[in-house]
């Protein structure tokens, strides 16, 4: 029986820990995060026609989608944190969009069995974060939005996770990696600085999630499923986040 268990985990079969149940149908972390910068577009196109005005020289009445853009001006003289939330997925671009929607779906059949739905968000919402942070050093003027320093963080992951582990350089995830920086270097108005944030922020968290899975990985046991604590320690600092930018959004064009 070990030997079977063993096996299926080899081989993917325990894909259904790796997502969430709704009734009878199995909805995959890329599916749900394909979907929340599907959301966040929409926001952004009808953001385009809603002005916000904000405290008294902070902002001159802008379009809403603006204000949940990455502005590093706001950020770094006016404390607009909730930017480094929000621009992850709201955007007016619709070919950022698709193209970001798709990438993680095809990312998606690459994510390595260790990266189960609490991992997965967990590393994809810290590498996007490092990303935006990243993003600052492009100077004040400078704004940006999108998901790519996330996706960035989940390939690079995957790969370290690979190299921890097997000790050797997994080339379909290097392909992967290359051909979508590179594609997405053609779109134009690229952030460069998110995305090193974000693959940085996962080449580390891939060795990182090896040696707390390895004794579990020598003894051949299951590494698809996360503890309870560990499900709601992700939950609950996700939450906080989406919160407090809500409240500190509302604080600020109320003030």
């Amino acid at each position: 029986m070990m030997r079977v268990t063993i096996f299926e985990e080899k081989c993917g079969k325990t894909r259904e820990n790796r997502s969430l149940s709704l009734g009878f149908r199995i909805i995959s972390p890329g599916v749900l995060l394909a979907s929340a910068i599907l959301v966040g577009f929409l926001i952004g196109l009808f953001g385009d026609g809603i002005a916000v005005c904000g405290p008294s020289g902070a902002t001159n009445c802008i379009a809403l989608t603006d204000l949940l853009a990455q502005n590093n001006g706001l950020i770094l003289f006016y404390h607009a944190y909730w930017q480094f939330f929000t621009s992850i997925f709201v955007t007016d671009s619709a070919l950022d969009a698709a193209f970001n929607a798709v990438a993680v779906l095809v990312i998606d059949r690459f994510i390595d069995r260790a990266i189960n739905t609490t991992r997965y968000f967990a590393i994809f919402f810290c590498s996007a974060f490092l990303g935006n942070l990243f993003s600052l050093l492009n100077g004040p003027n400078y704004a940006s939005a999108g998901a790519s320093g996330g996706i960035f963080g989940l390939l690079a992951a995957t790969f370290s996770f690979s190299w921890a582990e097997q000790k050797k350089i997994d080339q379909e995830t290097l392909i992967l990696f290359v051909l979508i920086f590179v594609t997405s270097s053609l779109l134009g108005n690229v952030d460069y600085l998110a995305h090193l944030g974000g693959s940085i922020g996962g080449f580390f968290a891939g060795p990182i999630l090896y040696f707390a899975l390895r004794d579990r990985i020598l003894r051949f046991e299951p590494i698809s499923s996360s503890t309870r604590f560990a499900k709601v320690v992700v939950a609950t600092s996700i939450g906080f986040v989406i919160v407090a930018s809500i409240v500190q959004f509302l604080l600020f064009v109320a003030t």
